[in-house]
């Protein structure tokens, strides 16, 4: 299964889960918890010693996600 191969799991699932998500009624929530796990982990990540790659990997699924939700309101 995909999730299985993840680096983050802590946030990746959630995000994974609502890029795949096709039921319009379910996408809004799904979005709105990856949102809150890519942010709760960033926020975790500036008190401790962080992985670079884990922030730019951070950056970039809250970009996504950001641009996801722009096209999924549009219909």
């Amino acid at each position: 299964m995909l999730h299985e191969d993840i680096k983050y799991p802590k946030w990746q699932k959630p995000y994974l889960e609502a890029l795949m998500e096709f039921d319009r009624n379910a996408l809004s929530k799904k979005i709105a918890v990856a949102e809150a796990a890519v942010s709760h982990r960033s926020r975790e990540l500036t008190t401790i010693a962080w992985d670079i790659d884990e922030h730019h990997a951070l950056r970039d699924a809250a970009f996504r996600l950001h641009l996801f939700k722009g096209r999924s309101a549009k219909g």
